[in-house]
């Protein structure tokens, strides 16, 4: 197999690394305020000084709201990589039979 190869792989296997956090992981994200985790019931004021905040179930909306994205995403990432080994596979394949 060729480095060509090996990098569809990997690339697909990126795409199903982002589609099992998706489904996993991110069911029941940490939710964080500059590195320290928050509460139900917390606010966090945004570090720009506009005054802004965020509670903590806004917070978890947004992280809920960005699953199908991302799930989505990694799974056509890992549907393009995975298109890609193989037509990689194929012509190399046919490179060494002829």
């Amino acid at each position: 197999m060729t480095k060509k190869f090996w990098a569809h792989v990997a690339l697909a296997a990126v795409g199903l690394v982002a589609l099992v956090w998706s489904l996993t992981l991110a069911a029941h994200p940490t939710v964080m305020c500059r590195g320290v985790e928050m509460h139900p019931g917390e606010v966090c004021v945004k570090a720009d000084n506009t005054g802004r905040a965020q509670t903590y179930e806004d917070r978890v909306e947004a992280a809920q709201q960005s699953r199908p994205v991302v799930g989505a995403v990694g799974a056509a990432v890992a549907g393009f990589g995975g298109w890609l080994a193989y037509a990689e596979a194929r012509k190399t394949r046919g490179r060494r039979e002829a």
